[in-house]
């Protein structure tokens, strides 16, 4: 490992689920997502490499400050033929990162490099002049059993809608992976190589894994690495019209993972939502949530085809603890609505969750427009929520 901190300031050159409900249908099969953006997919992609006997460079950014394309945390896989999958941000940083991670394919190590784009006043590299810095781990992972089993247990994990925390501490005279790593699958203990003693175990207590993030840990003169992986946030799509066609198709660009709920099967089926990770066909609207597993960190869209059918799934999405509750409609259908549920066991505190008209205001009118703003809010909300903690 390559401890020593390759500042490179790019100035002066150029770098060249379904589930079967009692009464309720789940038509089709999940959708798979093909362009290896979402961290699920990622790390499905990683176990798969390393299954089939291919070593994987992994570029993490383990820190930023100021303004830098993408969050702490973000990855991209780079394969010994040169493509990718994921992203770092594009641009002259990820073709160098790529230049470098094909090195490690050969000295089989792993280096921490930092860009810094503060000084970068070069008129011929304007892409670079954003004022951030971040430090990425560029890590070259090989296809020993240690590797197989970690990212084995992550991968299942993910795909199960369960967290998992890695570490990996960098060693500096170690070849063939360079880090040594355990993970800790949902509220089990730690599994791999890498002994994580109580003192160590009480520091990672004091951290919040409450969001995909990476981070760097100076500890008894040793470096770890620390990421916490989530599942993607699920967001249900009650009603299955031309605007939920349209949200989906937008969100299957997004790390969401979307369910579409109706009580109509020609338009609830896998040919109209091909992006939907599952499609559920309900006799009615009526206990329409009572198989969800809604928290927290669960989107709500009621987009039905009608008034009655909006209110009657907006009492029930109410009496989940889902963060995210919108609703499509005019504010004249929202006040409707709302004197309606007043008058029934619901406050203003209730109704206060609710986004309603739902999106942002962009005086959109087609179902493709009205989706763009939906989903717009879908991920302000989110990065709000990131940023609040």
């Amino acid at each position: 490992m390559q401890t020593a901190e390759n500042v490179i300031c790019i100035n002066p050159k150029p770098l060249g689920h379904g589930r079967a409900y009692e009464d309720f249908k789940s038509v089709g099969t999940p959708k798979v997502h093909e362009w290896g953006i979402f961290m699920s997919v990622l790390f499905s992609k990683i176990y798969q490499s390393l299954q089939r006997g291919s070593d994987v460079v992994i570029a993490t950014i383990m820190s930023k400050s100021g303004s830098t394309p993408r969050s702490s945390g973000s990855k991209m896989l780079i394969y010994d033929d040169g493509s990718i999958d994921g992203t770092i941000g594009g641009g002259v940083v990820e073709a160098d990162v790529i230049r470098t991670a094909l090195e490690l394919f050969t000295t089989r190590d792993s280096v921490l490099k930092s860009y810094d784009f503060k000084n970068s006043t070069n008129t011929d590299q304007m892409d670079l002049i954003c004022g951030g810095w971040m430090q990425i781990l560029i890590e070259y992972v090989s296809i020993d059993e240690d590797n197989v089993n970690i990212f084995r247990m992550v991968n299942n994990s993910l795909q199960r809608a369960n967290p998992a925390v890695l570490i990996g501490k960098l060693r500096s005279n170690k070849k063939n992976g360079a880090i040594d790593r355990s993970v800790k699958v949902a509220d089990s203990d730690w599994s791999g190589p890498l002994r994580v003693t109580p003192e160590l175990h009480k520091i990672l207590e004091k951290y919040t894994f409450d969001h995909n993030t990476a981070s760097l840990l100076l500890f008894e003169d040793q470096q770890y690495v620390i990421e916490s992986l989530l599942p993607a946030k699920t967001i249900y799509l009650v009603g299955a019209g031309h605007v939920s066609r349209e949200i989906a198709r937008i969100l299957n660009h997004i790390d969401f993972q979307i369910i579409v709920i109706d009580d109509r099967i020609e338009f609830a089926n896998q040919e109209r939502f091909p992006e939907a990770d599952e499609v559920i066909v309900c006799p009615d609207y009526s206990g329409v949530f009572k198989e969800s597993d809604i928290d927290t960190e669960s989107y709500i869209i009621i987009v039905t085809r009608g008034h009655r059918f909006d209110k009657e799934v907006l009492a029930q999405a109410l009496r989940t603890k889902a963060g995210y509750i919108g609703m499509i409609g005019s504010r004249k259908k929202r006040d409707t609505i709302y004197q309606a549920l007043l008058a029934e066991s619901f406050n203003s505190h209730d109704l206060d969750r609710v986004h309603c008209p739902i999106g942002l205001a962009i005086d959109a009118e087609t179902p493709s427009e009205i989706a763009v703003s939906i989903v717009a809010q879908l991920i302000q909300y989110r990065a709000l929520r990131r940023s609040n903690g």
